[in-house]
């Protein structure tokens, strides 16, 4: 009962970066380079639904969806 997997989405390389949406605790971004460093989490405040998709990239914006909406995070 412990609602599921925390990813569903699958990564991606986004500039140099691994862009990692997970179900409820917001999307990670760290370098993708051999040694590890602690990921960002940015978070979409106002949204508490599951983000379950994986995230696409278009014209220089970043798509990610909700069980709420699609967001387009760019210039």
């Amino acid at each position: 009962m412990g609602g599921g997997k925390p990813f569903y989405a699958s990564p991606i390389i986004v500039n140099g970066n691994v862009v990692a949406v997970s179900r409820k605790q917001g999307t990670y971004v760290y370098p993708a380079k051999p040694v590890f460093t602690a990921p960002v989490v940015n978070v979409i405040e106002g949204d508490s639904t599951d983000f379950n998709a994986t995230p696409a990239v278009s014209d220089g914006c970043l798509f990610l969806r909700s069980n709420k909406a699609l967001y387009c995070i760019g210039k």
